[in-house]
């Protein structure tokens, strides 16, 4: 029998504070044309949820559509701040964004194996221009050691909120998928982190494909997660 850690809060994440799951559904559609479509694709967990990040808003644009907790990084440097708050949507494992963080990693890849579900924007940070940057190899590290599915999700219009009035705001998640088994190393980490962003680009309208922009691997990951 798998033990979650529903049951066991304080070892690696704490549950998100009561009432932010309907409060983020709510947030969205205030201040936003909010639509999440792709939800019947969502898995039981244990599953790596793999996502483009524009804004703080990425937080209740997801976390107003998973009905399970969602650990997923945070960067330290917000640890503290009033934006912070945001990512208690979830519960954030809070990591250093200018070095490698294998403690942060370590946790991630427990949490996953003790039967949670885990979330991860590959790209490590915001994209100032809305289009995909590349793609860091710490979530092809994760994916090909814990051997869980890969859900890909895709979201637009939350870096718009606030600047126009109830931007349009959309969330995709498609079908899941497997990388090989194994861990992967080396080149393989590079290969399969590009395809796990071209999952994400094979959802995304295609002007905002950034850096995989024409990536053939696009439409080969496309045939796997477009519902």
């Amino acid at each position: 029998m798998v033990t979650t850690l529903e049951s066991e809060p304080d070892k690696l994440f704490k549950p998100p504070i009561w009432g932010l799951h309907t409060g983020s559904r709510i947030f969205m559609h205030l201040f936003s044309n909010y639509r999440a479509s792709g939800l019947e694709n969502i898995p039981k967990p244990p599953f790596l949820l793999t996502f483009n990040h524009l804004a703080f808003w990425d937080a209740p644009a997801i976390g107003a559509v998973l009905n399970y907790p969602t650990p997923a990084f945070a960067a330290r440097k917000y640890k503290g701040k009033p934006v912070s708050l945001l990512f208690y949507v979830g519960s954030p494992v809070w990591i250093e964004q200018e070095s490698p963080d294998r403690k942060a990693l370590a946790t991630a890849l427990k949490i996953l194996e003790q039967g949670n579900l885990f979330a991860i924007a590959p790209e490590g940070t915001r994209s100032k221009t809305g289009n995909l940057m590349q793609g860091l190899e710490g979530v092809a590290f994760l994916a090909t050691r814990a051997n869980v599915p890969i859900l890909p999700g895709a979201l637009w219009g939350t870096n718009r909120m606030f600047k126009t009035l109830r931007p349009q705001v959309r969330v995709v998640f498609g079908k899941p998928y497997r990388l090989p088994e194994g861990r992967a190393k080396g080149n393989q980490l590079t290969e399969y982190t590009e395809r796990i962003m071209c999952a994400i680009a094979a959802l995304l309208p295609e002007e905002y494909h950034g850096v995989y922009a024409g990536n053939p691997l696009i439409q080969e990951m496309a045939a796997l997660v477009r519902s």
